[in-house]
């Protein structure tokens, strides 16, 4: 075997390589277990002592410069790879950021309170937790009042002896209409958003916790027209198109007369653009019961005024055509990212 020429191809090859990966080869041929110089040292027991030793040396000292040369090398470009990672190319396309999304619940309560605010509604929070008085007595309904099994009502189990009255999972907004009158002369227009509670079976279409916005303004000379300018105006501004909206009558203890709100809109489907031809219910809704004024200390027979219950989940499922309400607390990533 030529040791020198082994030396001089080595030597050639070494100076050519770029990267790590080609350096590891290059260390496997001639360094490694199966390398021709490894091969080499093997033979040499079958040669004579005198010229055993002399290429033995000569194979040694090849070996020695073959791991300096390596080691040299390995050195170079690691030192030239993290140079190379500071390098920045301007001319290169920016990793796209990912973008985090809103709540489909969140966009429709902003949607619709800025709709009422565009007509004067002033927003006010209430507590979720609240107590019987504001929930049912102050609203007309009794505890031996049929209306409470309307309302699935959470209870809350209290260790306090002094509490006049027990807690409870607000259902509805609509203990902020005596809530804030108590506190608040007229004329006022308010809207309360926030999570209602009811304890039942979850389907498509319930859910135990929801949204509601309950409105409520007073003054003199209010009407149901009153109502059905405003809100005509809001569900226009929230669906962006006209809507057809209509009254029917219902029973809810603090309103009188009581009224269901339905609104029929164009609506695009996945394939084209057609009237559904169908009247959807989004709120119940009716004139404040003069019984609530007289609780809250109201002049007799000065002021009127309207009140109504918006559920945000129907309007939202309406707006982003969404058939499970499940959905919107589903956490899915898949369902959260389409909006």
């Amino acid at each position: 075997m030529d040791l020198r020429q082994l030396k001089k191809e080595a030597e050639n090859r070494i100076s050519l390589i770029k990267n790590t990966s080609d350096l590891e080869k290059w260390r496997i041929k001639y360094l490694g277990r199966k390398s021709v110089l490894s091969l080499f040292f093997n033979s040499l027991s079958k040669l004579p002592l005198i010229e055993k030793r002399k290429q033995g040396q000569e194979a040694n000292a090849i070996r020695q410069l073959f791991s300096s040369l390596y080691k040299k090398k390995r050195e170079g470009l690691e030192t030239n790879f993290s140079f190379s990672s500071d390098f920045i190319d301007i001319t290169q396309p920016g990793e796209k950021i990912h973008q985090g999304h809103l709540h489909p619940l969140t966009l429709i309560l902003r949607d619709i309170t800025d709709s009422f605010q565009k007509m004067g509604f002033s927003i006010i929070e209430g507590p979720e937790i609240e107590t019987e008085y504001y929930n049912f007595d102050a609203l007309n309904i009794p505890a031996s009042h049929p209306a409470r099994d309307m309302w699935d009502t959470l209870w809350i189990k209290s260790k306090a002896k002094n509490q006049k009255s027990k807690m409870l999972l607000r259902t509805h907004t609509s203990p902020m209409q005596v809530r804030y009158m108590e506190t608040n002369q007229p004329p006022f227009r308010i809207i309360v958003p926030g999570k209602c509670f009811r304890y039942e079976a979850t389907d498509a279409s319930h859910e135990i916790q929801f949204h509601q916005i309950e409105g409520l303004m007073v003054g003199e000379n209010i009407s149901l027209s009153n109502f059905k300018a405003i809100i005509e105006e809001v569900v226009k501004d929230i669906f962006k198109q006209q809507v057809s909206v209509r009254f029917r009558p219902n029973y809810f203890p603090f309103v009188s007369p009581g009224v269901e709100v339905d609104i029929k809109l164009k609506q695009k489907t996945r394939n084209k653009k057609q009237d559904t031809n169908e009247w959807l219910e989004i709120m119940g809704a009716g004139m404040v019961h003069p019984d609530l004024f007289k609780r809250v200390g109201y002049a007799t027979n000065r002021w009127q005024g309207f009140a109504f219950g918006l559920g945000v989940e129907r309007i939202a499922m309406i707006k982003y055509h969404i058939d499970d309400i499940r959905l919107f607390f589903s956490s899915d990533i898949r369902f959260l990212e389409q909006f």
